[in-house]
């Protein structure tokens, strides 16, 4: 995942719960910016290399994954927290949503355990009726990503034009550095991790190695890095310009 590293002061005099996330010591971590940079560089190249052949997969993996690792030690401590709990912006969501002409009535957040988070029925619904309603507004498009700070980079940017699964994460990114974010009651109640092979520990992968999952895992793993790694670069050649 691409991250953006923005911080943020005081605003109208009271603070915003949007935070960056502090190191052990309780200082904001510096990097390199060089330093970085040679490791980004390392990461692109090996994960812009062919494929690799017979039983030298798992090898590449690891090696992705060390330098993947290296990266997010020397980022550690400067990502954009919220207090809290997720759930406990869940009334502030549903606020959010009445306000701007979503239906949140007949229904509420649940927790179902294992399931997760989901709405539950708290009347009867009848068959093909019409219970739940979401303003166009109140998504999080490519279109309103055009329209927003990104708006200059996606004009030049093919693989945002092409990839809107991509463009759609830097929007939320951007979004979820903005303490003045219109989606901000939305972003607050996202999860903080997901239980994708992404968010698999090393050991975990390695048990998948006799599935026909393994590849995909591979796959999906080298693809995420490659575009972190293009997209940082883009980042800092865009920043080194306007300074």
């Amino acid at each position: 995942t691409v991250c953006f590293l923005i911080c943020f002061s005081w605003k109208m005099g009271k603070k915003s719960r949007v935070k960056t996330q502090k190191s052990s010591t309780g200082a904001t971590a510096t990097v390199s910016p060089k330093e970085m940079l040679n490791l980004i560089s390392e990461l692109l190249q090996k994960c812009s290399s062919p494929p690799p052949g017979p039983g030298k997969e798992w090898e590449e993996y690891v090696q992705i994954r060390s330098l993947v690792e290296k990266i997010r030690k020397k980022q550690k401590g400067l990502s954009v927290v919220f207090d809290g709990k997720r759930d406990d912006y869940f009334p502030e969501l549903i606020k959010w949503a009445t306000e701007n002409g979503a239906s949140t009535e007949g229904f509420e957040i649940a927790n179902f355990e294992e399931e997760g988070f989901g709405l539950k029925a708290t009347r009867e619904i009848k068959a093909e009726e019409l219970f739940l309603w979401v303003p166009r507004k109140l998504l999080m498009t490519v279109e309103s990503a055009k329209n927003s700070v990104l708006g200059s980079l996606y004009s030049q940017d093919r693989i945002l034009q092409a990839m809107g699964n991509i463009t759609l994460a830097f929007h939320l990114l951007c979004e979820r550095a903005n303490p003045n974010s219109f989606w901000l009651p939305y972003i607050q109640t996202l999860p903080s991790e997901y239980d994708t092979p992404l968010y698999f520990e090393e050991d975990e992968v390695q048990y998948l190695q006799s599935t026909q999952a393994i590849h995909d895992v591979f796959s999906q793993y080298k693809n995420t890095a490659r575009q972190y790694a293009y997209f940082y670069k883009v980042i800092q050649v865009r920043l080194s310009n306007i300074v």
